[in-house]
């Protein structure tokens, strides 16, 4: 049976048997994998790091009998910092259930996986505001999932949004509602115009480039845009 080299985020593992592990993974080219570790639990098993949440390296697997089997892997990254800080490691965790709840089987994903990596090394290694680390990565996520939002006309009547305006968020359709078209239909979120900005900053510079305050992040706002869309629910308990 044939062999398969990839680079791959573990993004969830559970026990199996005595020392075993099955694993979920991200690929760039293969999308979601799901494969066993044998004897990965085992001390000084090769494969122990391999096996756990966040590792990131170049993984080979033994395609038999309808299941994919970790046979080596060249770890280049563990993430070691989110481990030691709970704030940074409930956040990972949160884009590690995104990341899962979006990524398919046989799909290629190669921006996800891009952009799980670089935020989770944001999020391990950089000093910006962990919620605006998050926030980032659900807006670019939203971007290439298909429903990024509209932050310039009103999703409604298409106006141009002027940037003295007062704001609501549709999270239904997907963007921003002028007063007017607020007031007609009865929901929406309220959103600053400070926390427009920074979306449209993020989205147009990045948040490595953007100088508008961390602050301004509408992380909890995003959350629940997303979770909108996700078909899997993901739990943000203990977030905000």
């Amino acid at each position: 049976m044939p062999s398969v080299t990839t680079q791959a985020i573990v993004l969830r593992r559970a026990d199996y048997r005595e020392n075993d592990r099955m694993l979920t993974l991200l690929s760039p080219g293969m999308g979601r994998i799901e494969a066993l570790c044998r004897g990965c639990k085992r001390v000084g098993s090769p494969l122990l790091s391999a096996s756990e949440f966040f590792a990131m390296g170049e993984y080979v697997f033994y395609a038999g009998k309808g299941r994919m089997t970790v046979t080596s892997c060249n770890l280049t990254e563990t993430f070691y910092p989110l481990r030691d800080d709970y704030e940074r490691l409930k956040y990972a965790t949160y884009i590690l259930a995104v990341a899962e709840a979006a990524a398919q089987p046989g799909e290629r994903a190669v921006e996800l996986f891009t952009l799980l990596a670089r935020s989770l090394g944001r999020l391990a290694y950089g000093q910006r505001d962990k919620g605006a680390v998050t926030a980032a990565f659900l807006l670019h996520f939203a971007s290439i999932s298909g429903y990024r939002p509209r932050l310039h006309h009103c999703v409604r009547c298409g106006r141009e949004m002027a940037d003295d305006e007062i704001y609501w968020f549709d999270g239904q359709n997907g963007g921003l509602l002028c007063a007017a078209c607020h007031e007609a239909l009865g929901y929406a979120q309220p959103i600053t115009a400070a926390q427009v900005r920074w979306m449209r900053d993020v989205l147009s510079v990045g948040i490595d480039k953007t100088s508008l305050p961390d602050h301004d992040a509408p992380d909890p706002l995003l959350c629940g845009y997303v979770g909108q869309r996700l078909e899997k629910p993901v739990p943000v308990k203990g977030l905000f």
